[in-house]
């Protein structure tokens, strides 16, 4: 296993163990999976998110459950305005990457692809996905964490007028608890930590 393909397993025990930190049980999951992709890609020459997805499903993804619980998530974070939001978050990470100090060797492994999302966001699927996996992935990248925290909080005030607003919130300027999460009642947070540990203790195995 090569020294970059140890730090994206090493991130995503890390983000098991602080699993509510990451928005939703369907945001925690799809943010590992598209870092697993980023594994698996530099693992193998040519890798698809196809295949990626394939293996997920093989694993017995997805994991995650709840889905009236994440609806009403997400009909308070943009109500009908699905494509602002998504456009919000494109625009708010574009920014923040064009001004990201990177490390050479995860940019290498993860900049491809985080990259093909942001001129293809829908891959990422909702809005607050998309804004997930890109904090993920950009901030694996970062060379400086804090100042990738920075940029991104200038983004949120620049866009949404606050500082710890997430990028796919569509509401008036300023403050908001439409992103949440501890207020919805996700059951599915275990399934999806004990998916993603799945998947990564078959990556740590043997190469087939």
């Amino acid at each position: 296993m090569s020294d970059v393909q140890a730090q994206v397993a090493a991130r995503l025990k890390h983000m098991v163990k602080t699993a509510r930190m990451w928005g939703s049980p369907e945001e925690l999951e799809t943010a590992a999976q598209h870092l697993v992709h980023v594994w698996l890609a530099a693992r193998t020459p040519g890798w698809t998110f196809e295949q990626t997805h394939a293996l997920w499903a093989e694993a017995g993804g997805p994991f995650a459950q709840d889905a009236d619980e994440h609806a009403v998530m997400r009909s308070k974070m943009w109500k009908d305005d699905v494509a602002l939001a998504r456009m919000q978050v494109v625009a708010g990470f574009a920014t923040v990457w064009s001004l990201l100090e990177r490390d050479a060797e995860r940019e290498a492994a993860a900049g491809p692809w985080l990259e093909a999302l942001l001129d293809d966001p829908g891959r990422a699927g909702t809005p607050d996905r998309l804004n997930m996996v890109l904090f993920t992935l950009m901030g694996f990248v970062a060379r400086a964490p804090e100042r990738f925290v920075e940029a991104l909080m200038a983004e949120r005030e620049r866009i949404g007028g606050h500082g710890l607003r997430p990028l796919c919130v569509v509401a008036p300027p300023g403050p908001t608890e439409a992103a949440v999460a501890w207020t919805r009642k996700f059951t599915s947070w275990g399934r999806v930590v004990q998916g993603i540990e799945a998947v990564v203790a078959r990556l740590e195995g043997p190469v087939p």
